[in-house]
Parts: C-alpha cells; structure tokens; sequence
C-alpha cells in the first residue's frame, strides 16, 4: 500500500470517530438536560368580591398572591359527626375583603355558593379577638384541600374556620355566630364552591332581643339584623290615644307585618295574627286585610310594620321597639282611623292600643276570622 493511500485510510478513520463521538457528545447533552418545569396548576377559582359599585375578579392566581394560611381542620354536623377533616390552604376572608375596601363593624359579609347557598359573616368573624380566634381560629377561603386544588377538590374554593384544635364544633359555631344565623351547625357556617364574596353595608344589629313567629308547632325567632336584611319601611307618623292627644309622634322605620311571616309561612283571608307583648299580657289582633290594605284600607292605616327604629334611633337603645306600627299617608293614624280598620269586637275606642310595644310573638292563629 502507497504512503498515499495509507494516509487516506488513516484521515478517513479519524473522520468517521470525530462523527461519532460528535454524535455521542450531542446524544449525552441530550441526555443530561433537565427537561422544562411542567408549568405551575392553575385552580378553576372565579368568584365576585362586590362592596357596592366597587368589584373585584378574584381567581386563582391572585389568590397566591395573598397571605396564605394553611391548617388543620373540620367541622362538625346537625348529628355530631364530624367531616371535612385535612389540611386546608387559604387567603383570609379580611384580606380578600380588603381587595374592595374592607368592613366596618356594622356590616356584613355574605358568601355565596354556586348552588345559592349562602352565610353571612360579622366583623367579630374575619377580624376576631383573642377571644374569637381561640374558638374558630382563622375564617379563611380555601383553595387546596390535601393538596388538592378546585379543578380536582369538588367543594372548592369554600369558606373554612381554622381553629387553633382543628376542630370546629357545633359549640364553637354557636359561640361565634350571631343567633340569627346559627341553626345547629358548625358545617353550615362553611360555605363550598364560593361564588361570589359581598359587603353588605349598614345591616349588622348585634342586640339578640328577638321577636318569636309562631304557626303551629313551628316557631322562628327573628332579630333585628334580620329585620335589617328584608325591606325596610319608614315615615313620619303617629297615634291619638283615649284623650285624642298625640304623644308619640315621630319617623318611625321597620319592615311589614306580613314580610316577618312570610320568612316561615303565608297566611289566609280567615287567619288571625295575634301579636303579644314582652309583659305576656297585652296582646292585639290583626285580620288579614291589616296586613295585606285595600286601597281603602291603605288610604286610613297605610302599612301595618314591625319597627325596631324610632327618630333614627335603633333597639334596644329604643325602650318601646320592636313596636307595632302603622304608616297612614297623612302620618297619623287617628281613633277614627282605627275604628274603620278594626274588627268592632278587638276596638276600644283607641289608635294606640293598636300599638303593641315590646312584640315578643307574632302568632298565626289558622281559621280564625271572623273573631
């Protein structure tokens, strides 16, 4: 063999080893490359935080953002058992609150789910004290339950209580929940798949003076953050009592008769509806004309309410309230007045003694007209 061709067949061998190791050191680097990070989970989390005109578009990402609070914890049921027990991850309800302007002490928070369930919340509830907090702990809304998130986690996002045990129990609830929205259990106070986070300003009356609605053997006590909540009524008026004087004049505000009844029930044409005072004693009638007026009616007793505000101020700081009221268009319900509106056997020549003061129960009395 030639020099020649020796040194060809060297340079061909040297050739075809650089290709190959060329190939090898790109298959390696291949090899040793870390692939790309798989992109962080996004949960499915939607919900309106609405103070007003003021909203906010709450979703996942920026609920990573905020503070996160992660516990313990579950709840207990109307039967004792328990549920929902795991690791909770959640934004406190103050800080998502204050994306639209925070609370005041007189308002109130209510959380609604997808289904329309909903709870409301006090100030004592998302800004607790220390007595509050050893209770329920933080009230937080969860996006991660064990890891899960809501694209995988049914129930989220939901409202959630954290106490410091990890257990919220039917006492802890009852400890912590204005008697208006407590009905037995702590696992109603969570609220799953939130949809909307609202402020409800102006509404929250701590006072747990309550008014008893009785059909039956169905009974309802209503407060007065409930009479805040339904439509409220108000006008300048007043009564002539025995002597034809004037004594309590003044703007009286509160909701309908007939709205207080229709939060457990609905009345007939032959109803009675018997309102009793806190004393036991006094009590007046009303037929179902009163609390569903005629234009003639309307036009000589107007609205017949249950008023718990008198010359702006609010029960209990109010001695007389809740109190019996009636709203004529001319802001005074006369004796003469009373006399039209009044079955004669319930009239003692009196508009005041149509006034109950101090309503302790409202009852239905069925099939009872005429008196």
């Amino acid at each position: 063999m030639s020099n020649t061709e020796q040194g060809f067949r060297y340079g061909l061998i040297i050739v075809i080893i650089a290709v190959i190791v060329a190939a090898g050191a790109i298959l390696g680097i291949g090899i040793l490359t870390t692939p790309p990070a798989e992109p962080p989970p996004t949960g499915e989390v939607d919900v309106q935080v609405i103070n007003g005109s003021n909203t906010f578009n709450l979703n996942y990402s920026t609920l990573l953002t905020l503070t996160s609070i992660e516990g313990i914890s579950s709840y207990q049921n109307r039967f004792g058992n328990w549920r929902g027990t795991g690791t909770y991850i959640g934004a406190p309800l103050s800080s998502i609150v204050d994306l639209v302007g925070g609370m005041d002490s007189n308002d109130l928070i209510r959380v609604n789910a997808t289904d329309g369930y909903f709870q409301y919340y006090t100030y004592d509830n998302l800004y607790p004290n220390s007595s509050f907090r050893t209770i329920q702990g933080n009230l937080v809304l969860a996006y991660s339950y064990n890891d899960t998130i809501p694209t995988s986690w049914a129930d989220g996002p939901q409202s959630a209580f954290i106490p410091v045990d990890g257990a919220f129990s039917n006492d802890d609830a009852n400890q912590t929940t204005h008697p208006a929205f407590f009905f037995g259990s702590a696992g109603a106070r969570w609220v799953r798949n939130v949809d909307s986070i609202e402020v409800i300003p102006d509404v929250y009356i701590p006072s747990t003076y309550h008014v008893t609605v009785i059909d039956g053997d169905t009974e309802r006590d209503v407060y007065p953050v409930d009479f805040a909540l339904i439509p409220n009524f108000e006008s300048l008026t007043g009564f002539q009592n025995m002597m034809g004087n004037w004594p309590m004049n003044g703007t009286y505000k509160g909701v309908l008769l007939s709205a207080i009844i229709e939060l457990i029930t609905t009345i007939d044409t032959d109803d009675i509806v018997n309102v009793t005072a806190s004393d036991g004693i006094y009590e007046q009638s009303f037929a179902y004309y009163n609390l569903y007026p005629n234009s003639s009616i309307y036009a000589l007793q107007g609205d017949l309410i249950l008023a718990y505000i008198f010359n702006s101020t609010v029960m209990p700081t109010w001695v007389y309230g809740p109190m019996i009221a009636f709203l004529p268009t001319d802001g005074g319900y006369s004796n003469i007045d009373a006399g039209a509106t009044t079955e004669p056997v319930w009239f003692s020549g009196s508009a005041g003694a149509r006034w109950v003061r101090n309503v302790l129960t409202i009852e239905i009395i069925r099939d009872g007209f005429p008196p």
